[in-house]
């Protein structure tokens, strides 16, 4: 699926879940997205690929944002991968891990590609979905031949060989969001059952009660070391609402956030 999109964002800061793979163009304005670990400033006329999962989408200033995004589910990468790798006489980039958020470089031909693939909104009759996904299937061929996106190449050649994402990495770097069991199930590209039977045998608990503590360690952390407000910090958690994490916070460790931050502060 493609979408060219256009969002008068009311909110400042946002929470955001895919289940799919993100590849965007930006048109025009910029906008920050949050991770845990890093922070990345989507700029006009660059392109990003954006891995399954979830993310915090901020308002950079004011300023309006317009992008075409192609959600792509893991077994069409798949797919598409395994079709590709054997056709490159190249050398091809090693397996490897890639980060949640990652520039692309894109050329000129691949930018013309995604302005003709934009104007696809514009035509009449509108292409039947044979000649959109050849042309995106150009595009992303175009991307991919770039060396400085080798990284992505590499990444894909591992994704394709695995059925599904790893569950130890899904719940690891989504933990802090407020998603459902069937959210990450969705990431984790299994069944709510079969989520629920391979995490207990793979963290030997319910999924309840191991995000619990990994939310609550990971918000007691955030009051240890930053000055973040309680409602960022609830935010940034996976957490319901403030009650609810004051409460649970208060039953695990004897005293509220507040609290703990204040005998943190020598007098």
């Amino acid at each position: 699926m493609f979408v060219y999109y256009e969002c008068p964002q009311v909110i400042r800061k946002v929470d955001v879940f895919t289940h799919y793979n993100i590849l965007s163009f930006v048109i025009e304005g910029r906008k920050l997205m949050h991770r845990p670990d890093e922070t990345t400033l989507l700029e006009e006329g660059h392109c990003y690929f954006l891995k399954t999962g979830a993310y915090n989408q901020e308002l950079y200033l004011d300023e309006g944002w317009r992008s075409m995004n192609f959600y792509i589910s893991d077994s069409y990468l798949q797919q598409f991968i395994k079709e590709y790798l054997p056709a490159q006489k190249q050398k091809i980039a090693p397996e490897q891990s890639l980060r949640q958020i990652n520039e692309l470089e894109a050329s000129e031909a691949t930018l013309r590609l995604s302005h003709q693939l934009l104007a696809c909104f514009d035509e009449e009759p509108a292409p039947t979905e044979d000649i959109l996904e050849h042309r995106f299937q150009t595009l992303f061929r175009s991307l991919l031949a770039e060396p400085r996106n080798q990284s992505l190449v590499g990444y894909l050649g591992k994704l394709a060989k695995s059925s599904r994402s790893d569950l130890y990495t899904v719940m690891e770097t989504n933990f802090m969001y407020n998603l459902s069991l069937a959210e990450f199930a969705q990431l984790a590209n299994q069944s709510l059952a079969t989520f629920k039977r391979e995490f207990k045998r793979i963290f030997h608990t319910t999924p309840a009660q191991w995000l619990m503590q990994k939310r609550l360690a990971h918000a007691k952390a955030l009051l240890k070391t930053t000055e973040k407000t309680i409602s960022e910090i609830v935010q940034e958690s996976g957490f319901e609402s403030g009650p609810h994490f004051s409460r649970v916070f208060k039953s695990q460790f004897g005293e509220s956030p507040l609290q703990y931050r204040k005998l943190l502060i020598p007098d």
